[in-house]
């Protein structure tokens, strides 16, 4: 009995430590990733490119103050999937669709801890009720555009932020032109 136990130990030990699988099946339905892969996921998907990530920023504070607007595209105000959607076009040269929800299925689900510049944020009451999108920009920050102040910063921390939160989203690189 003691060696079983001594066996299971060392076994639970080297899956701490990411001697695991790099994939596995939590639940069955749904394909995870152990922690070192999810880090490594940009790379998995990119080829080894990195995004410019001062590209993303220069395009992000063009929009910043924009006013917030409902179906908005434009000057007159813009909403957030349209805000994710033309920055995504212009600084990534990535096509998204138009609302949450539909962005909300491209990419590749990553988890919270493994966030990098980029990477969508996806927010709701529900997993099949995402009603809001933002553009993560690194030390826990995304950009978004809110219905109180336009675009603006936000922090994953805040509670509205964090009690709304669902997943987030890694986009692949644009096929070459």
């Amino acid at each position: 009995m003691n060696i079983l136990r001594h066996g299971l130990a060392i076994f639970v030990m080297a899956l701490l430590v990411g001697c695991g699988p790099a994939t596995f099946s939590g639940d069955g339905t749904r394909l995870s990733y152990a922690r070192a892969e999810g880090r490594n996921l940009r790379q998995v998907l990119s080829g080894g490119r990195e995004i410019d990530v001062t590209e993303l920023r220069n395009t992000v504070d063009t929009y910043l103050g924009k006013p917030y607007l409902w179906g908005g595209e434009g000057v007159g105000g813009i909403d957030c999937s349209a805000f994710t959607q033309q920055v995504c076009r212009k600084a990534l040269g990535i096509e998204l669709p138009r609302t949450a929800a539909l962005q909300g299925r491209q990419g590749v689900r990553i988890f919270k801890y493994g966030l990098m510049p980029g990477d969508l944020v996806f927010f709701g009451a529900s997993e099949d009720s995402i009603e809001h999108v933002g553009i993560y920009m690194g030390e826990n920050r995304f950009v978004n555009a809110t219905v109180s102040a336009g675009v603006k910063y936000s922090n994953l921390d805040e509670f509205f932020w964090r009690t709304r939160y669902q997943f987030a989203r890694r986009l692949p690189p644009p096929e070459p032109r």
